[in-house]
């Protein structure tokens, strides 16, 4: 079954919970938001992040988890729009919009084309990309917490040691991802951006 929809400005939704990535919310907005609308606000990531405020589509720990979950990817004045009006917004006309970074991505991934919106509404449809899935990296995998944070956003079951040979594919068919002996890493990162695992162009 697909995911809940994550929206803090639907009726019934949890409330809000903002982070940001490539820039800082500051003081000033963080205490309004939290008063005057009952947001919270967090620096790292968490699974209850409904929220990501960015300015640039840029690759970080925190966008590839908000993809993974669902999550409303927004611009700054977002923030900006609520605290005028008092209350939470819908999202339409302050979702991120970096068509050239997109492109980037795109032509650097050997991709015909990449679009976030289009990412964001396969992980809501989809549900988690890595149900089912366990994954254990090398202990000479660069970014090996990062992607951890990465695989659990995904809903994929991260294995601080590897499995035994019987164990490396489960009974639902889906084979554990051994990041640095069979896999490249860069397999969960494109993923958690396309929303779609392509294991044939990272196997080693």
């Amino acid at each position: 079954a697909a995911a809940a929809e994550v929206s803090g400005s639907s009726a019934g939704e949890r409330p809000p919970c903002f982070t940001a990535t490539g820039l800082e919310i500051a003081n000033r907005t963080r205490r309004a938001l939290e008063s005057r609308l009952g947001a919270t606000i967090v620096d790292e990531w968490t699974p209850g992040v409904t929220h990501l405020v960015t300015d640039t589509f840029r690759r970080t720990t925190k966008l590839m988890c908000a993809i993974c979950v669902g999550a409303r990817i927004v611009a700054p004045a977002y923030l900006d729009a609520c605290l005028r009006a008092g209350r939470l917004l819908p999202e339409e006309g302050f979702a991120l919009q970096d068509a050239l970074c997109e492109a980037a991505f795109a032509k650097k991934h050997n991709l015909s084309a990449y679009s976030l919106p289009e990412a964001l509404a396969r992980a809501r449809a989809q549900g988690p990309l890595l149900a089912g899935y366990s994954v254990h990296c090398t202990a000479d995998v660069v970014g090996r917490a990062e992607l951890q944070v990465l695989v659990e956003a995904a809903g994929g079951r991260w294995l601080k040691r590897p499995p035994a040979a019987a164990a490396a594919t489960k009974s639902s068919g889906r084979p554990t991802l051994l990041i640095g002996r069979t896999y490249d890493a860069e397999l969960l990162r494109e993923a958690a951006c396309t929303q779609v695992l392509r294991l044939d162009s990272y196997r080693l």
